[in-house]
């Protein structure tokens, strides 16, 4: 018997559902582990494309909103605890 995708979709849904009991579906549907398995994979890649999909539209949203600092900025800044050690040492050898 064929299936259309909504039904394969349910039958998927219905597996995971059940800690992917492939044998407890098939039996159920009257289709094969095998088969079930097979749409179980398939349901599982087009979600996980989904989710990836909008992870890479958070990321361009986010890059856009917030500028990031160039390396140049960033090795440019000061660090104050490097700042006190600097201080410290010029102390020590009289050169202040």
């Amino acid at each position: 018997m064929n299936y259309n995708e909504s039904q394969q979709k349910e039958i998927a849904q219905y597996a995971i559902e059940h800690d992917n009991n492939y044998k407890a579906t098939g039996e159920k549907y009257q289709i094969s582990y095998q088969q079930v398995a097979a749409w179980v994979r398939k349901y599982n890649k087009k979600s996980t494309a989904k989710k990836v999909t909008a992870k890479k539209a958070t990321k361009k949203t986010n890059k856009t909103s917030t500028p990031q600092a160039s390396a140049l900025d960033v090795l440019s800044r000061k660090d104050p605890v490097l700042e006190a050690q600097l201080e410290e040492v010029k102390k020590r050898l009289g050169l202040i």
